[in-house]
């Protein structure tokens, strides 16, 4: 029973982490697109993941709203 809600308590604050840190990607990554609007958007991404520690692939995931990103 003891193993089962830590493990309730941590998919629930994983999934808390992960929507906070979605959410911090889209600001970030707006407010870049403000301050550089000259950039290509391969460039937005790239220094996006770099911030993030995350690949490309997933910041433009997070952004589109794709698979688990939704």
């Amino acid at each position: 029973m003891i193993g089962q809600t830590l493990l309730l308590n941590f998919v629930l604050m994983a999934k808390t982490h992960l929507k906070t840190r979605n959410q911090d990607v889209k600001r970030f990554f707006d407010e870049l697109c403000k301050r550089h609007p000259e950039w290509r958007l391969d460039a937005l991404e790239d220094k996006t993941a770099a911030r993030f520690y995350i690949s490309p692939r997933t910041v433009r995931a997070i952004l589109k709203g794709e698979g688990i990103y939704a």
